[in-house]
């Protein structure tokens, strides 16, 4: 008889929490970087950065990767609604 149980759920794969702090850690550091490199258009650069960062925070460390897609939706939508009020604050 095969080992799999027709009951039994596949097990998940935990995520490389450590992969995702260094990740997290080196766009810090290239964040605080480019303030000190000229020419380079900083606003657009550190908000898509910042985006990406919270991206990993919200998936990883909130466990939304592996939850409802709902509750990523409901964490989704700010971001959408704070792009146009970033923008129109900048001008």
């Amino acid at each position: 008889m095969s080992g799999a149980d027709p009951g039994k759920q596949p097990a998940r794969r935990r995520p490389n929490y450590l992969l995702v702090f260094l990740a997290l850690a080196a766009m810090t550091a290239i964040e605080v970087a480019i303030i000190y490199v000229p020419g380079v258009p900083r606003v657009p650069v550190l908000l898509t950065m910042s985006l990406a960062k919270a991206l990993l925070v919200i998936l990883f460390f909130m466990h939304l990767n592996s939850d409802s897609r709902w509750f990523g939706f409901i964490f989704f939508i700010p971001f959408l609604l704070v792009i146009p009020l970033l923008l129109v604050i900048r001008i």
